[in-house]
């Protein structure tokens, strides 16, 4: 049993290796994700603007065009007055004019205001394609150095699976399930040693009985305490020289 368990014990170095790298995997990926959707909601974000800004120039365009138009009927019916020669119809027609120029005068500071509007619209937009600019660029520098880390781990990963497969086909399978079992429980740590009669997983006292037990290493034992498995390396003596 002392064998079984000294390679659960190289296997749990094993999976204790992909768990971290499988860890660190995931927090790179989720600063890619993060940052996609950074740059994604800040395009959203100029997409409306821009199309806000083409609205409100949409709008001055056609207040320009109404201008033009109520300018050239204004023009026309002065035209008209050199024609006409009764007052009333004059006066009238000056009326209509006066009114004309009155809504022209209500449009111009329509147009003005809409071309403020767009022009503020125009500068903020510009502000908003440089960031972005700045940020896309940023970004493709810091993603090709992620990717590449991914790309290493995931490397790294496989060929430590492939070294858990291989050192897990020297064990037996019930005694892989209960490691396993005991090492999604436990944090990454199913295999532990006992030192001056303390388990190393939770650090409580191991009964003395108990503890010889794993010595003769002739059975599973498990912590009373955190229920990891239990073992005790070899003591190896020092050389001293006489």
């Amino acid at each position: 049993m002392r064998e079984q368990i000294e390679i659960l014990a190289s296997l749990q170095n094993v999976d204790r290796e992909i768990r971290e790298k499988s860890g660190v995997k995931v927090v790179l990926l989720a600063e890619i994700q993060k940052k996609e959707e950074e740059i994604r909601t800040k395009c959203a974000d100029i997409a409306l603007f821009r199309a806000e800004w083409s609205e409100k120039d949409k709008q001055r365009q056609e207040k320009e065009q109404l201008l033009q138009e109520e300018s050239k009927k204004a023009t026309e019916k002065r035209m008209r007055m050199n024609r006409i020669k009764n007052i009333k119809e004059l006066q009238a027609l000056q009326r209509e004019i006066d009114q004309i120029k009155l809504g022209n005068s209500q449009l111009e500071e329509e147009v003005i205001k809409l071309l403020e509007e767009a022009e503020s619209y125009a500068s903020a937009l510009r502000a908003k394609e440089e960031e972005l600019r700045q940020l896309e660029a940023a970004w493709r520098e810091k993603q090709g150095e992620i990717e590449a880390q991914v790309a290493g781990i995931e490397r790294a990963v496989a060929e430590a699976s492939a070294l858990r497969q291989a050192i897990a086909t020297r064990l037996n399978r019930e005694l892989i399930e209960r490691y396993e079992l005991i090492f999604s429980r436990r944090g990454g740590m199913a295999v532990v040693t006992v030192s001056d009669g303390i388990c190393q997983g939770c650090y409580m006292n191991i009964p003395p009985q108990l503890w010889n037990e794993i010595i003769k290493s002739e059975k599973l034992i498990l912590c009373p305490s955190c229920h990891r498995i239990l073992y005790s390396k070899p003591t190896v003596p020092n050389d001293k020289q006489l």
